[in-house]
């Protein structure tokens, strides 16, 4: 049923018929060309610019709407290019807006990331340094000043020299491996859904929302995240992983966590050989043999000539690439999986397959045999412990060397697994993948990166200490520890017990500021001195980066707010992601809401 005031939205919105918005029952608008699935099995359509609008903002209750962000004043700002004027909404009703054509951050040489203990992250060039303040220039936030003891870390070489992929702020490159099936077969488990719902005794309505579900996908990108649905693979197969790099993504789950990565998988495998129709000419021949092989046996002279005629050259195997497959870079289901050959080699070809349980990761390596049969090879660990409970979040981390053929596991900052492979990386695979495999779990993935690795093993939250600062550099191997005394024209003046050092800030991989001078957020002195007005917003940047305020006014391309931890700032909105209302993780209905 339509609320009271639906006639009232339909006068103000003139230009809008009755086919081309939805009023649910939180009366809000939703775009109903959003609520489809993304999903294509053939050629992908090619995206057209929305004529209301390239944004898109996503309520609370989950509805959708394309437009364009016009600004937060007494509420948040909506236009569309089709209605003359803009639409006003509470903020309370949002959760986030996405901005689909925003370019994100043009990272320079001296782009560093300064991390906040509250979590923010900030792109730009260190000014200066000294023992109070931090003195930034950052196409984000302009010329700021930050007090020392907000500041958890800075990193002046933030991907370890180079950045493969960030994301996923679109779902451009990935797909779904799905069942290949015969159109009979379709046909068939159409017919076996239409009569289930016939027999429940549901509507013409009822009915085709079981096709739609038949059709639904199986993982569902939203905002800067993927959520699965059910236990089919989303591979990123132009992942580019480097020979010496880092995978790290950030995973939360609701129920028992059994989660497979696929790695430096080459998507290709082996087939068995085409079989002809033989012509009729060749089946003479074939009966022709026959005889001669039957007189051989009454005449065992003739039967070395019969077995040198049997002989015939074995037919060569075949490969079938997945990337031959697709069709275009849009998100698309892809058929690829034969359901009587399910192993790690068949779905990912060549490469390594990493599978987390609650308990323990494992890791397979994955190849084909010289004749084409799959083979999967479990890897032994060292040291292979981990802690994760049902319904939880975790940072997954992994560095690698390929030349060295070793292959590193962090959970939350700690170190988990270790593998080494004496038989050297199988392949040259350089895709990525995700499966989850329990189907009455959910997994939400997201801040996924990919980058260079400077080649050093500790652990992330090794290198917090209580009373020095640490010093990183981008070798990977050596590291100082004492005062950061200042930062100046480029150059980081270090203080220790044994030596007192300058070191050009370009040469290093980052400096974590000690424990004991820093903002402790679980103290209740602080914690009330450092506490929101209200809930704030963030504004995610791409390809990293994020910061969050106490919105007080904005434009489409401005934000002002204040800050327990920066004061009053203005953020630049033109390279932003996205602008996310709602924090912290969503309870696992609602990460179905914006379908």
């Amino acid at each position: 049923m339509k609320p009271a005031f639906y006639p009232f939205l339909l006068a103000s919105l003139p230009t809008l018929s009755f086919s081309e918005i939805i009023v649910r029952g939180g009366g809000i608008l939703l775009d109903d060309s959003l609520s489809q699935s993304q999903i294509t099995t053939g050629k992908p359509e090619v995206s057209k610019p929305d004529p209301a609008g390239d944004d898109i903002i996503l309520f609370q209750n989950g509805d959708i709407m394309h437009g364009i962000f016009g600004g937060i004043e007494d509420g948040l700002l909506w236009e569309r290019k089709d209605i003359p004027r803009p639409i006003k909404f509470p903020i309370p009703g949002v959760r986030q807006i996405v901005f689909q054509g925003n370019t994100g951050v043009v990272m320079e040489k001296e782009t560093s990331f300064i991390t906040l203990v509250s979590g923010d992250r900030i792109p730009g060039e260190i000014v200066s340094l000294d023992e109070t303040s931090l003195v930034v220039k950052s196409s984000v936030v302009g010329n700021i000043t930050i007090p020392r003891e907000h500041i958890e870390s800075l990193s002046p070489n933030p991907f370890d020299g180079e950045l493969f992929y960030s994301g996923p702020y679109n779902s451009n490159g990935w797909m779904i491996l799905d069942d290949r099936k015969t159109e009979e077969q379709k046909k068939k488990e159409a017919k076996a859904a239409e009569e289930k719902a016939e027999e429940e005794g549901k509507g013409d309505d009822e009915k085709e929302a079981v096709k739609e579900e038949e059709k639904s996908s199986a993982w569902i990108h939203s905002g800067a995240s993927f959520y699965s649905l059910d236990n089919r693979a989303l591979v990123y197969p132009d992942a580019n992983m480097p020979d010496i790099g880092r995978l790290k993504f950030k995973a939360e789950w609701k129920g028992r966590l059994n989660l497979t990565l696929a790695l430096h998988s080459d998507f290709a495998r082996v087939l068995p050989p085409e079989k002809k129709e033989e012509p009729e000419e060749k089946k003479a021949e074939e009966n022709e043999e026959g005889a001669q092989k039957e007189d051989a046996e009454e005449n065992p002279g003739d039967a070395k000539e019969v077995e040198e005629a049997e002989e015939a050259e074995p037919a060569p195997l075949r490969k079938e690439k997945l990337v031959d497959l697709r069709q275009g870079n849009g998100f698309q289901s892809i058929p690829w999986i034969n359901p009587s050959k399910r192993t790690h080699a068949d779905m990912f070809g060549t490469g390594y397959t990493m599978t987390l349980y609650s308990s323990y990761p494992n890791l397979s390596r994955n190849y084909f045999s010289e004749t084409g049969v799959a083979r999967t090879q479990r890897m032994a660990s060292v040291r292979s412990n981990i802690s994760l409970s049902e319904g939880g979040e975790a940072e997954i981390e992994i560095r690698y060397n390929r030349k060295e053929s070793l292959m590193i596991l962090f959970i939350n900052g700690n170190y988990a697994a270790q593998w080494n492979d004496l038989g050297g990386f199988p392949g040259d695979g350089t895709g990525f993948g995700i499966v989850n495999n329990t189907s009455n779990a959910r997994i939400r993935v997201s801040e996924v990166m990919i980058t260079s690795w400077n080649g050093m093993t500790d652990s992330a939250n090794s290198m917090a200490h209580p009373d020095r600062d640490l010093v990183l550099l981008a070798n990977g191997t050596d590291r100082f520890s004492g005062q950061i005394t200042a930062i100046k024209d480029g150059i980081a003046h270090l203080s220790s017990a044994y030596v007192n050092a300058k070191i050009p800030v370009k040469d290093l991989s980052k400096i974590v500021l000690k424990k004991s001078a820093t903002t402790d957020l679980e103290s209740d002195l602080l914690s009330k001195e450092l506490t929101w007005e209200e809930d704030p917003i963030t504004v995610v940047y791409k390809p990293f980066g994020k910061i969050k305020l106490n919105p007080v006014s904005a434009t489409n391309k401005l934000l002002t707010g204040n800050s327990p931890f920066l004061g009053e700032i203005s953020v630049d909105l033109s390279s932003a992601a996205m602008l996310r209302f709602a924090e912290g993780s969503p309870d696992l209905t609602d990460w179905f809401d914006d379908l």
